[in-house]
């Protein structure tokens, strides 16, 4: 199998979820390795303690140059400056690695089957993307945000593809911000014209491929010889967005702190929510073997929470203990 090389990014608070999203991926990927950009000092270190093979932390005195320590100035939101990294940490790892091909993943994802499908996908293009695919009951709510989701992106080493990044690097240093404005948002919007300005960007069409909150109303579920099963396809991975958990009594609210309201299936919740749970709650008590980690979770235990709005729309109007392994839904 080809080797595939991933870029992600986090902090302390979305680490958990990264060694998530990392291990479900060694489950089923045997070829990869994940350049994992930590954007706090706590961070690269647990993750360098971990020593997981295939999982390279990068730290911040390490890529933050002058360039992006101005947009980090200039960000209203620390997780704005983070947006604004996406394009600049994948040209870095082209550069460095000199690969054929990097993909940037998001650290919010659980993979349920190889994603080899979602890399070939690319065939002769340069770049590719994940529509949102909004659900009908979603899709009026979010298309401010974007047709795209951004992600995932895969570009390979060619001029095409890194036209398309230097483009999207400017575009996000000049503005990146969680607000609509002037049909902007964030660094995801950009991804709309991508299609329009540059040649060889294909869509990703793999149906198994970021299901969400946002998309999982449409599809129907089913399981199939230990294999979830999304409209017959196999389910590639999930992308967990909003999902929160308290570092050390493990409750959960599956749609967060977010205003919107996600109908989230009860054949969802069984199905995809239930062994992202364990795989979470297991990687938290894993992380607090650590004793970095576990001070720094007794002192933030609702950092994977941070509920701002007590009347905000959700799944549960109250957190769940966190499922064992005979709990049933």
């Amino acid at each position: 199998m080809k080797k595939r090389y991933l870029v992600t990014f986090y902090d302390s608070n979305y680490l958990p979820k990264a060694v998530a999203t990392y291990l479900s991926l060694q489950k089923y990927h045997s070829n990869f390795v994940l350049y994992a950009f930590c954007f706090d000092d706590l961070s690269y270190e647990i993750t360098k303690k971990l020593n997981y093979p295939n999982f390279i932390p990068i730290a911040p005195k390490d890529f933050e140059n002058e360039e992006l320590k101005k947009s980090k100035s200039e960000k209203e939101k620390l997780y704005e400056y983070y947006w604004s990294c996406k394009p600049y940490i994948v040209l870095k790892v082209m550069n460095d690695t000199k690969a054929d091909m990097v993909t940037y993943i998001d650290c919010d994802f659980m993979f349920f089957d190889n994603p080899e499908v979602i890399f070939q996908e690319i065939g002769n293009a340069d770049v590719l993307i994940q529509p949102n695919n909004f659900s009908v009951d979603e899709v009026d709510q979010f298309k401010p945000v974007g047709y795209y989701c951004s992600c995932w992106e895969s570009f390979k080493n060619t001029k095409n593809a890194r036209q398309v990044l230097g483009w999207w690097h400017q575009k996000c240093m000049e503005w990146c911000y969680a607000r609509f404005e002037d049909g902007k948002f964030a660094d995801q919007k950009y991804l709309d014209q991508w299609r329009i300005l540059f040649k060889g960007v294909r869509e990703n069409t793999q149906i198994g491929a970021n299901i969400a909150p946002w998309s999982i109303q449409k599809y129907d579920l089913s399981s199939k010889n230990g294999k979830v099963i999304v409209n017959g396809w196999p389910l590639i991975y999930y992308h967990y967005h909003s999902f929160r958990m308290n570092l050390i009594n493990y409750k959960y609210i599956i749609t967060g702190d977010r205003e919107n309201f996600y109908r989230i299936p009860k054949e969802a919740v069984s199905l995809v929510y239930s062994p992202y749970i364990k795989l979470l709650k297991q990687t938290l008590i894993d992380l607090k073997k650590i004793p970095e980690y576990y001070k720094y979770a007794i002192s933030n235990p609702e950092s994977l929470i941070k509920v701002k709005d007590t009347k905000a729309k959700a799944v549960f109007t109250s957190y769940k203990d966190a499922v064992t392994s005979t709990d049933k839904f």
